[in-house]
């Protein structure tokens, strides 16, 4: 049985399926886990079908969030389906648009069942850290596919940095029976240690990169790639494997969709067929399923696969070097900024339709946020194009003298006349989340915009201006200097605790989302900040001095007014 629901809630979604499971007779008892479905494409039947063949083998209730965020109204429509029309489970399509879209978590709390496991899966699209999703941060098990992503390759390379115990990706799931052939076929007698191996398929395909990182792993030899198209229909991953031993070589070659052949040393002459058919989407959700304790091999493959950063300068090196722009007063330094501002985000529209602006607090931040509608309306800036995201934001109550965006959102949606739905406020510490919760959710609301580009693709930005204030400290943003919290690069937004100035908690963008912009402005006035100013100017040192960290792909300027530039080595 299907119903719909028009413009509801998720108390009224849950109410009604306790209705319905009254009158039809069914009940949750025998779920086993609550999984949720983030669709991100046009397409959710796919996905929806593989959830319901999977049902029959692990009964569990399906809650999947359509995403609409580009409708211009808010709102929820559901569609509840029970009985035959769901599987062996229960089915829930909540249908979220506009704004709805950034209150994900609390749809879909109150549909959990109740003391079982929990497991996220996205088939189209790959967050950048899926542990700091906030339907990622509630699952036990975390399931993404590379290859529905436009490149999987750099996909896999951000899940590398923003992994976590408990995630899993269906390019893996793909192995499972090579794996096993394989493992089999090496311990076959008369065993001996290999000297080399070659893994053949597509260049870009996740599935290969991942059996020669894991052949490696065991082996403990260098594995060779070799690039060739998929041999055979559907089969986009390994075409062959060969791994070569004193005694011969082992050979395993996809010749048809549903089976490989085998040769084993010494048995040239008879190579074995064995049936392994192109698996499935049913097939590897199903897998997925089956266990729900974190699988560690997938981790410790992944981060062999894919070398880590452990230095957050990496995302500030092979960037054009800062320049300094000297002005007289604070005043000259706020207009020749928002002017500039104003100028890059005019040729941003012209060239991409859409411009990203990342604003900042403080003194002269503020100061120029409040500068900015005039200087947008001199650069003849159509302001339903331009997008605001804040750098950091002080975990307190909205509305608060504290926070960074109080004092500027009359400038932003009044003066400069900016949708309110292109105003992307932090969470404030009175939304109903936890710290923590709240980064999710602004990292979340980042990477559906686009945002998480820059975390597989070194060569791409995603604002088109970054504005940072510079504390006396060097600090910027709420990246404090020898502060444990900046070390945080696997997320979009990181949570900041203990900060050395209050308010003692805070949001953050992390160091990659900082150097994730074409055009970096940082504004420094006063002789107290020289020193920091001085010392920033110098090679990237995120650690003791944070402002030295953040570079723009095309350009990163320095307006300083006298004072400020008092310690910088004259011409």
């Amino acid at each position: 049985m299907i119903t719909t629901l028009t413009d509801t809630t998720a108390s009224a979604v849950d109410k009604k399926m306790a209705q319905m499971r009254e009158t039809f007779g069914a009940n949750a008892i025998g779920r086993v886990l609550t999984l949720i479905i983030v669709a991100t494409g046009e397409e959710i039947d796919v996905p929806v079908e593989a959830a319901s063949h999977a049902s029959h083998e692990h009964p569990c209730r399906v809650i999947v969030v359509d995403a609409d965020e580009e409708n211009p109204e808010s709102g929820l429509d559901a569609e509840i389906r029970l009985g035959r029309d769901a599987g062996a489970g229960e089915i829930i399509i909540l249908r979220a648009k506009g704004r709805t879209m950034d209150s994900l978590d609390t749809l879909v709390m109150p549909l959990l069942l109740p003391d079982a496991p929990i497991v996220t899966w996205w088939p189209d699209h790959a967050p950048s850290s899926p542990v700091h999703d906030v339907l990622g941060r509630m699952a036990q098990r975390r399931i993404t596919d590379v290859a529905a992503c436009a490149d999987p390759l750099a996909s896999l390379k951000r899940l590398r940095r923003g992994y976590a115990s408990g995630d899993s990706d269906m390019a893996w799931s793909r192995l499972t029976r090579w794996r096993g052939l394989l493992a089999t076929a090496v311990e076959t007698p008369p065993v001996s240690a290999p000297t080399g191996a070659t893994v053949t398929g597509p260049k870009d395909s996740a599935a290969v990169v991942l059996l020669a990182s894991w052949l490696e792993e065991k082996l403990g030899i260098e594995v060779a790639l070799e690039d060739a198209p998929a041999g055979v229909a559907g089969a986009d991953g390994p075409q062959s494997v060969e791994i070569v031993r004193e005694d011969g070589t082992i050979r395993l070659h996809r010749i048809s969709e549903d089976a490989l052949e085998v040769t084993l040393p010494g048995e040239e002459q008879a190579a074995q067929q064995v049936p392994v058919p192109v698996r499935t989407l049913d097939e590897l959700l199903a897998e997925e399923l089956r266990r729900l304790d974190p699988d560690e091999v997938y981790g410790e493959v992944l981060a062999h696969a894919f070398t880590g950063i452990d230095d957050p300068a990496a995302f500030a090196s092979g960037k054009p070097e800062p320049t300094t722009v000297v002005l007289d007063s604070a005043d000259a330094l706020v207009e020749r900024a928002a002017s500039d501002t104003a100028a890059t985000v005019a040729g941003a529209i012209a060239t991409r339709d859409t411009a990203h602006l990342v604003v900042t607090g403080g003194g002269l931040g503020t100061r120029l946020v409040q500068a900015l509608p005039e200087a947008l309306r001199r650069a003849e800036v159509d302001t339903s194009r331009l997008h605001v995201w804040w750098g950091d934001e002080r975990f307190v109550h909205d509305g608060s003298e504290e926070r960074n965006d109080t004092p500027v959102l009359d400038a932003l949606l009044r003066d400069a006349a900016i949708p309110g739905g292109n105003v992307h406020r932090m969470p404030s510490s009175d939304s109903g989340m936890s710290l923590d919760e709240a980064a999710a959710w602004y990292g979340s609301v980042l990477d559906r915009s686009g945002g998480d580009a820059p975390f597989h693709t070194r060569g791409e930005a995603f604002f088109d201006v970054l504005l940072l204030g510079v504390g006396p400290d060097a600090h910027v943003a709420s990246l404090f200097p020898e502060h444990p919290d900046q070390k945080d690069i696997s997320a979009t937004a990181v949570p900041v605790r203990r900060s050395p100035k209050p308010p003692a908690e805070r949001i953050s963008l992390s160091w990659p989302a900082l150097n994730s912009a074409r055009r970096v402005l940082l504004l420094v006035s006063g002789e107290e900040k020289a020193g920091a100013v001085a010392r920033s100017l110098g090679d990237p040192e995120p650690w003791t001095t944070p402002a030295s960290a953040v570079r723009g792909l095309d350009s990163t300027t320095w307006y300083l007014d006298r004072g400020a530039a008092s310690q910088l080595p004259s011409d």
